[in-house]
């Protein structure tokens, strides 16, 4: 049987993960990737494997059909399947794994990092020392702000616990909860826009919740709100952002995801030092890495019967 291995965490490790598939009597096919597989990249591969150690890439119900009946399992690698055409997949029998809950600490520290990254400045004011400078900025704190977390999943739990530790009020809006699991209110989006002082993004995106923060959401913000965004780039629209950065309104934003990846070494974004940006790599702890590692295998040897 041959598996597909796309996920960049695996192909980063090529020599470690292709001699664990052969020990178990499995031959790995290594494409080619930048960061994943866009939908034609994928069909290239159809017909070729029995398993699929995917990463975010374009898996669609086109990728799904062409790739049958050879396919059995799609283990993806990580917790978010927005990638992926669920309805298809089920529909087409094929069943789709991810390790859900994995990266809660991973991602909910990064989270609290890039908040006081970009809202103390830290960043800069590195860069600043390094440069000569002696900087004595005054910034925001976070004592006492009200922290609203969209997606109230095990990250956003996560983040919520941290916000706490740091004396912030903790709300959430999660349209899949009708009570959150930690007492955190329940608000509706337009509620947590208006009261936040600053708003996590911890969700899967959809194309309901595309653009979920536009130029409409910003505007419904309180002053010198700070953006976290440690869920998907699509979520908010950059040239909104960047017209709230440019006005005052958005006081800092601390941002793991972009609309598009790798971010352009010219984005405008860059140009401000209330800005922090990294590399969709919220989940870089060793631990979280290695659990997902072993998980996302388990998923594909169980379904290949191994």
């Amino acid at each position: 049987m041959r598996v597909l291995v796309s996920n960049i965490m695996m192909l980063n490790e090529r020599d470690r993960f292709d001699a664990a598939l052969r020990q178990k009597g499995l031959e790995p096919l290594w494409p080619e990737v930048d960061q994943f597989m866009s939908e034609a990249d994928c069909l290239a591969h159809a017909g070729t494997m029995d398993g699929w150690l995917a990463g975010d890439d374009s898996i669609t119900r086109k990728v799904i059909e062409a790739c049958l009946p050879r396919l059995k399992v799609i283990s993806k690698w990580g917790t978010g399947v927005d990638s992926i055409d669920l309805a298809a997949a089920r529909e087409l029998g094929v069943p789709v794994t991810n390790s859900p809950g994995a990266f809660r600490d991973a991602v909910s520290e990064y989270a609290i990092g890039l908040l006081l990254g970009a809202s103390r400045r830290i960043v800069a004011t590195d860069r600043g020392i390094r440069a000569g400078r002696w900087p004595k900025g005054r910034y925001i704190g976070l004592t006492g702000k009200t922290m609203g977390i969209v997606g109230y999943g095990a990250i956003g739990q996560g983040v919520g616990q941290r916000a706490r530790g740091l004396g912030m009020r903790v709300v959430a809006h999660d349209p899949f909860m009708a009570t959150s699991p930690d007492d955190a209110p329940l608000l509706d989006l337009a509620t947590l826009l208006a009261e936040a002082d600053v708003i996590t993004l911890c969700c899967n995106q959809t194309a309901e919740n595309r653009h979920m923060l536009n130029a409409a959401a910003f505007a419904a913000m309180r002053q010198d709100v700070m953006i976290v965004n440690v869920a998907r780039g699509g979520l908010i629209d950059e040239s909104a952002l960047l017209a709230a950065l440019e006005s005052g309104k958005v006081a800092a934003a601390g941002l793991d995801v972009f609309e598009a990846e790798p971010l352009a070494p010219d984005h405008p974004l860059l140009g401000f030092d209330n800005v922090v940006v990294s590399s969709h790599n919220a989940n870089s702890t060793i631990q979280a890495i290695e659990a997902v590692h072993a998980n996302t295998l388990a998923n594909l040897y169980r379904h290949l019967g191994l």
